[in-house]
């Protein structure tokens, strides 16, 4: 038998007919070990290829990339079957849903923030119960528009996936004055849900970009002229309904004192927190959380990922220039 004939033939068996290396052995009086040299040489020398069929691809290199350009504790990066919005958000929740059932476990809070991204991740959870876990809002959610957040309906998804106690945070995320929002908060249900949210163990959120596409604007808690004041102030983008700049530094302080959501600084002392989001409009929005540390997971897509690497290489090489020049 000659060695090409003895690869073909141990392929075949193997790969096609999903023999064990015992029973290959057995069949060539060989073995165990000579087959698995023969098998890896089926692979070095190309006899085989390996073909990896999946509803998500992912851009392993560049997750890698992201998580030292970043520091990130993982990134995972989709490129999604066919373009467009709806697509790329069926994408994200696939992965985030994915991710996030690894990392479920008894005795978890997890902190979620209405947003159309992470219904998508709600959407795609498989039934998974898991013992003394509780799902907590981010942000307020009552809805003030025609547009609803559909906040309570999201945790209720994942509420029910997982098994969880669900805790709704009932109240506006925006208010007229900081009045107001000192009202809300001497409500003690309300500031109990906030002191919860605050001690979640997971954070889960969308980053939302400054335009009428955002689902804040949707729900009708922003309208143009904040949107406009928004940009003139150097914000590129809001987490739970607070805005910060590219460097990531918060933003808009007099809006913030009227916002009812969890700090952001809460966010970059979260054991896991992940931020899902994607789209060429949101690629400063998602480059001021990453510089601001909001999250140390990111899920996006891979159109996105090169985008930030690109954006944030000239930046580091800058960094270094005036450290040399210092």
């Amino acid at each position: 038998m000659s060695d090409l004939r003895t690869l073909t033939k141990i392929a075949v068996q193997y790969y096609r007919d999903n023999l064990t290396h015992e029973e290959i052995a057995g069949r060539l009086g060989v073995s165990r070990q000579t087959v698995g040299r023969y098998i890896e040489r089926c692979r070095k020398e190309g006899l085989v290829s390996i073909q990896i069929k999946s509803p998500l691809l992912f851009a392993t290199e560049l997750e890698t990339a992201l998580e030292r350009e970043f520091g990130l504790k993982e990134a995972i990066v989709v490129t999604p079957a066919i373009e467009g919005d709806d697509a790329l958000k069926e994408a994200l929740g696939m992965a985030g849903a994915e991710f996030l059932q690894r990392h479920i476990s008894p005795g978890v809070t997890l902190g979620v923030a209405w947003g159309s991204t992470v219904l998508a991740v709600a959407r795609h959870l498989k039934p998974s119960p898991c013992k003394n876990v509780t799902v907590v809002q981010l942000n307020g959610s009552m809805d003030v528009g025609s547009y609803s957040t559909r906040a309570e309906y999201m945790i209720g998804l994942f509420a029910e996936a997982i098994g969880a106690r669900m805790v709704a945070m009932s109240a506006p995320m925006l208010v007229d004055r900081r009045e107001i929002l000192k009202s809300l908060l001497s409500d003690s249900r309300i500031a109990s849900t906030l002191e919860i949210a605050r001690r979640t163990n997971i954070a889960l959120f969308g980053v939302g970009d400054l335009s009428t596409s955002s689902s804040p604007y949707k729900a009708g808690y922003y309208n143009q002229n904040l949107l406009d004041q928004a940009h003139r102030d150097g914000a590129v983008g809001e987490i739970c309904g607070l805005f910060y700049d590219e460097s990531g530094a918060p933003c808009l302080p007099r809006l913030a004192e009227r916002t009812l959501a969890v700090e952001l600084e809460t966010l970059k002392e979260k054991p896991l927190s992940i931020a899902v989001s994607g789209g060429s409009r949101k690629v400063k929005a998602i480059l001021g959380v990453l510089n601001g540390k909001y999250c140390n997971t990111l899920i996006t897509d891979e159109t996105t990922a090169r985008a930030l690497i690109a954006m944030h290489a000239p930046r580091k090489s800058g960094r270094a220039a005036e450290k040399i020049r210092g």
